[in-house]
């Protein structure tokens, strides 16, 4: 039949409401877009509430055997009418073409914090390889890029493992290797006749074109490409830019409230790329702004004001944490509201020094500390002996008892070596932002892979 891009959504829509459908639809791309694609589809196919509570079968891709879907796309509904059949994160068209796309995502959930959906790429990109978790360590790099078509990355892939072995596996397709043959099943199937009131929505975050379902799906059925461009260029950023303003718009339109155009640009560089996020804080805009129509700077700096000075302050606690994937997210946000590099380095280095005093200061005999050591015992009788003992208190640390003590538990985590060599490090890094010509993000990260991935010395 077609294939839709973003902005010919609205076509397709129409064309379904007017009660032209197929019977089946693919839907990829970026996930906040594919959901409401896809909840936007089953409403104009499904436009009764009633008959979409007993139409509408949902499935979870990561749990499905798509053999039992394809059942039951065969068998006639036992109440008669139309039913849609919605597989969420299907993995019918992935294959090795893919598999790069899944690790990416993968990768940059992971450094988002956000673990399930971190999981939920990885498993996908293991499937594709017919790999275990522990293959991601231990194949060496032909045998991966022979399994997934791209070359192994470079770091410690622990992380992944780790991440792994927390979710729930998911239910093997058939075929091996990502080679989904059953898909010729499902071809076969539509080309042979299937109840006419039954329909397949496919929602996927990626699709290898070059199989025959995804040419069938084409040709026969609908495809909606909601690609977003990931590049670093200015197309690309002003694609997602394009992206995020609708989401806003629209969500703000909602509510019956509109925002300047400098509050805007501001607030798309405050979110960065996050469709869910711009979604979420324009809720929380327009309800903040209660019965007023527009939204101003003040209303933004009020609901999503984050400081460069906070973002900074929970940099170092997420260092402290040793929370690699939260340090990751939060470098990520700061480059992308314009501090320089170098800034976030400087503020590191001196939380490290701090780290560093205290950590000294614990090291002494006199008086000993005892790690886990209560914020009271800290204070009453800890803390006096040792300034008792150190007259020239050192000026850099926190005046406030609690604060002080709270660096002593965080440098609990750490030992003095371990602490001097990450200052090394981070010195290492600074040159290498100074005089590499290496893209600034990347010394970075680089730099708190070395610092924090799981199996580094504390």
């Amino acid at each position: 039949m077609a294939t839709y891009k973003r902005q010919q959504l609205p076509d397709l829509l129409r064309t379904i409401a007017k009660g032209d459908s197929t019977q089946v639809y693919l839907i990829f791309g970026e996930r906040y877009l594919c959901r409401q694609a896809a909840d936007q589809i089953v409403e104009r196919l499904l436009p009764d509430e009633k008959q979409r509570a007993g139409g509408l079968v949902l499935i979870d891709g990561d749990r499905e055997e798509p053999g039992q879907t394809l059942n039951q796309l065969r068998t006639y509904s036992l109440f008669g009418g139309r039913r849609v059949i919605r597989v969420m994160d299907s993995r019918l068209l992935h294959s090795r073409v893919v598999a790069k796309s899944l690790w990416e995502k993968a990768v940059k959930h992971y450094r988002d914090n956000d673990l399930e959906a971190a999981g939920r790429y990885l498993g996908q990109v293991l499937e594709i390889g017919g790999m275990t978790p522990a293959d991601l360590e231990e194949l060496p790099g032909a045998a991966w890029k022979n399994k997934l078509g791209f070359p192994r990355p470079q770091e410690n892939l622990r992380w992944a493992v780790e991440v792994l072995e927390k979710k729930e596996p998911a239910v093997a397709t058939s075929g091996t290797g990502g080679d989904l043959d059953i898909t010729e099943l499902y071809a076969r199937a539509f080309d042979e006749g299937l109840p006419s009131g039954n329909i397949l929505v496919l929602v996927a975050d990626a699709a290898d074109k070059r199989k025959k379902f995804y040419k069938y799906i084409a040709e026969h059925g609908s495809v909606v490409d909601l690609s977003v461009d990931s590049g670093t260029n200015k197309a690309a950023a002003d694609s997602r830019n394009e992206v995020l303003t609708e989401i806003i718009r629209t969500t703000l339109a909602g509510f019956d409230k509109k925002i300047e155009p400098r509050v805007l640009a501001t607030f798309l560089d405050r979110v960065g790329f996050h469709p869910v996020a711009a979604a979420l804080e324009s809720e929380k805009l327009a309800l903040y702004v209660d019965e007023r129509e527009r939204i101003t700077i003040d209303d933004l700096n009020q609901v999503i004001g984050r400081t460069r000075e906070e973002a900074v302050y929970e940099l170092s606690e997420a260092f402290s944490d040793r929370d690699l994937p939260k340090t990751l997210a939060i470098t990520g946000r700061l480059l992308e509201s314009g501090l320089h590099p170098l800034v976030i380095v400087a503020a590191l280095r001196n939380h490290l020094k701090k780290m560093l005093l205290v950590s000294s200061l614990r090291d002494l005999d006199n008086p000993s500390y005892a790690p886990g050591l209560s914020f009271p015992a800290f204070k009453g009788g800890y803390l006096d002996r040792l300034k008792e003992e150190q007259p020239d208190w050192p000026k850099e640390l926190p005046g406030h008892p609690y604060a002080l003590y709270m660096m002593f538990r965080k440098v609990e985590k750490f030992q003095t070596p371990s602490l001097i060599k990450k200052l090394s490090e981070l010195l290492e890094a600074e040159y290498r932002l100074k005089s590499s010509g290496l893209p600034e993000k990347i010394v970075l990260e680089n730099m708190f892979f070395r610092l924090l991935a799981p199996g580094r010395a504390r």
